[in-house]
């Protein structure tokens, strides 16, 4: 059975609840003629009344009631689904590891939300590469990764890129020692991989034959805030204490940087990339990020 029109059917969903084609007009800025016309047409597709029309207003017909409930209830409905599709075109979810959020997006987030105060964003942190998207929980990642997973855009950031770091509060009077010498001090590992400061020295040309006993932290952030408590001399990030350095509450024990293989991505899955809360969150953070931002960024 072919379906009666839509806007007739909102007119006698207005025209039902107020039991007047004046208010019904009012609330629908419409003309009582015109509310009237939509009435007759919905009357005509059924072939029944659903008004009767008396001199002391309108009351429903069995008809216009039987069909009330399920007008009122399918107009519910796709109010619902409307205001959920409006909220997901405005709502941006990012995922990224403790350390990106920590020492990347929270400081500048701020800039974000004013040049894009209609958005909802909202943030969570794993640490670990997880490409899968399947779950649709976020939108948008920060990732270090070694690999490109197939159905995904990757806009490369920065290499990841380390040099030793302290706190000049922990060498106290004393020179800043040379990579021969930094065993004197504790060593902090940025990462479960405790391979990192084995590779360092060996760039740097320094013999390590055993072990290299360090605290270990799960993250990079937690590496440099156990630095500038004075814990010991961590191999940072070059990208994630850009300010720490400059004000001088870390020290650069070397220019020699431990470039790994990876490298940080934004990455998204490719059917969302015409998502208008994913282009302005992309264009914004290559302009942050990239080593190199895009031109006109």
């Amino acid at each position: 059975m072919k379906l009666p029109p839509l806007n007739a059917l909102r007119v006698f969903l207005v025209a039902a609840e107020q039991l007047s084609f004046t208010k019904a007009g009012e609330t629908l800025h419409l003309t009582q003629g015109a509310v009237s016309r939509h009435i007759q047409a919905l009357e005509g597709h059924y072939g029944l009344q659903l008004f009767v029309r008396q001199a002391r207003g309108l009351s429903l017909t069995p008809e216009g009631m039987a069909l009330l409930p399920a007008v009122r209830d399918a107009f519910s409905r796709i109010e619902s689904a409307s205001d959920a599709i409006n909220r997901r075109s405005r709502e941006l979810r990012i995922k990224t590891s403790p350390s990106i959020a920590a020492r990347w997006v929270l400081p500048r987030l701020a800039r974000f939300r004013e040049r894009h105060p209609e958005l909802i964003v909202s943030m969570i942190s794993i640490t670990g590469f997880d490409p899968n998207f399947k779950s649709r929980e976020y939108d948008i990642s920060f990732q270090a990764s070694l690999t490109q997973e197939p159905g995904l855009v990757y806009h490369r950031l920065r290499p990841a890129r380390f040099i030793p770091v302290v706190a000049p509060a922990l060498l106290g009077d004393a020179p800043p020692p040379t990579p021969d010498n930094f065993r004197q001090y504790p060593l902090l590992h940025p990462s479960h991989d405790d391979n990192f400061w084995h590779h360092w020295f060996a760039l740097a040309g320094v013999t390590v034959s055993d072990n290299i006993e360090a605290y270990t932290f799960d993250t990079l952030d937690l590496a440099i805030t156990a630095t500038l408590c004075g814990m010991g001399i961590t191999l940072a990030d070059e990208s994630m204490i850009g300010e720490e350095l400059a004000r001088g509450s870390l020290l650069a024990l070397s220019d020699i940087a431990l470039q790994t293989d990876w490298a940080y991505y934004l990455i998204y899955p490719q059917e969302l990339a015409d998502l208008p809360s994913v282009i302005a969150f992309r264009d914004w953070a290559l302009a942050e990020f990239a080593e190199t931002p895009p031109a006109g960024k």
